[in-house]
């Protein structure tokens, strides 16, 4: 999806006033070194009816350079029957009221949207806004629209994966785990070296006999993606490693390491939060099993980390089967968020706190285990949580979560919230 910057301005206020405020947000979107395409500056009703339907079908990032111009963002999102909208205004000439009130037309119509707002457009305030605003509108882009692989044991569309293509805009191609094995002797050699070298860093204790097997596997999805633009990867590993007494775990801490969001158990809710995640820090985020509520503590643990956010590891055999292959990894003991969208896709619920210990610390979870700890009693987020899964993200970026979900249309629940007292 294309992101789409639509500026508008009343004459009452004088154009060499509004080119310069203009010209000074273009400075700051320039920055931020994505492609991004600019209307010219709208002035009247017949501008942006005509702006807003040639641009239909992207993702636009509405900037009121003067007052007056709420009614024209509203015709310009009318016009290009647009579902989701940020907002942009500073702190003269009335811009921010006129935000303020498109946001209230716009709600009456039923469209998503954000507001980011600074004092003067040529501050680095708004450069940092800006900045954000950017972030948070390539996580939205991302998703909606999105096409992504599941591989799975049957070719059919479960009610899980047309619900996911259904609040997305998204096209999930599912395919075979017999059809991605069938290509393995297809495998991209370059792929394999770079498999080899990163897992070669690592501190074995596992036997190494299927080692060149998950190599193929990692690279023949990456490929896949290169080849068809794919966002993401799901994939159905439980059925994988009893089928072939291999997991495809390693492979999936390869691809989340070099940036692919890729998702165990077919988990297209976790997927979903790692795109975004991606978008927004970098790191496509580590999924995790919520194993221990004790106090201000939960224990997480999962087998499918990607190795950029470890800073130390040894590979292992998985926990529960046994079979090969597991990372098991340290992080370094800082803030992260945590996040869960439920399996409808309706909900994301989120909270920060600070991971204070992790590597493989008990026997009896799976091989990277980390110990994520807050300023409150966690003990009844079970009842409320949306999902098992809960993907850790490094940094605090609840914020930027936040203006996602209200663009996705998605509910936003803060954990602490439901249970700081």
């Amino acid at each position: 999806m294309k992101i789409v910057i639509a500026s508008f301005a009343s004459g009452l206020h004088g154009v060499s006033y509004y080119e310069r405020i203009h010209e000074s947000f273009k400075k700051h979107f320039d920055k931020a070194n994505v492609s991004l395409e600019f209307t010219p500056i709208i002035t009247t009703l017949d501008e942006a009816r005509r702006m807003g339907d040639e641009y239909r079908g992207s993702l636009p990032i509405l900037i009121a350079l003067t007052g007056g111009t709420s009614r024209l963002m509203k015709e310009f999102t009318i016009a290009g029957d647009y579902s989701r909208v940020i907002l942009i205004g500073h702190g003269d000439h009335n811009s921010l009221p006129s935000v303020i009130a498109a946001r209230s037309r716009l709600d009456i119509e039923g469209v998503w949207s954000w507001i980011y707002h600074c004092k003067r457009p040529d501050s680095p305030e708004c450069g940092a806004v800006i900045d954000e605003a950017v972030k948070v509108a390539m996580a939205v882009s991302k998703l909606i629209g999105s096409r992504v692989l599941l591989v799975s044991e049957t070719s059919e569309k479960t009610d899980e994966v047309e619900d996911f293509e259904n609040k997305f805009e998204a096209s999930v191609d599912v395919l075979t785990i017999n059809q991605v094995l069938s290509r393995l002797g297809e495998a991209d050699e370059k792929l394999m070296r770079h498999f080899y070298e990163v897992v070669e860093k690592y501190e074995f204790n596992a036997p190494r006999d299927m080692l060149e097997h998950v190599s193929r596997l990692y690279a023949i999805l990456k490929s896949m993606v290169e080849e068809n633009g794919y966002a993401g990867i799901a994939v159905d590993c439980f059925t994988y490693l009893l089928k072939y007494k291999v997991t495809p775990c390693l492979a999936l801490s390869l691809l989340n390491g070099d940036g692919v969001p890729t998702a165990c158990e077919a988990d297209l809710g976790s997927l979903a939060l790692m795109i975004i995640s991606r978008e927004l820090t970098g790191y496509t985020g580590w999924i995790a099993n919520t194993s221990v509520f004790r106090g201000n503590r939960i224990y997480l643990s999962h087998c499918t980390i990607g190795y950029n956010m470890i800073i130390s590891g040894k590979i292992l055999t998985h926990f529960e089967s046994g079979y090969p292959y597991g990372l098991s990894g340290r992080l370094p003991p800082v803030t992260y968020t945590i996040a869960s969208m439920s399996r409808d896709y309706s909900i994301i619920a989120i909270d920060t706190g600070r991971v204070t210990s992790s590597g493989l610390l008990y026997d009896s979870m799976c091989r990277t285990q980390a110990i994520f700890e807050v300023d409150y009693n966690t003990e009844e987020i079970p009842l409320y949580a949306p999902a098992n899964h809960h993907l850790l993200i490094p940094g605090d970026v609840k914020n930027l979560f936040k203006a996602v979900a209200s663009l996705l249309g998605l509910d936003y629940v803060e954990y602490r919230e439901l249970f700081k007292k």
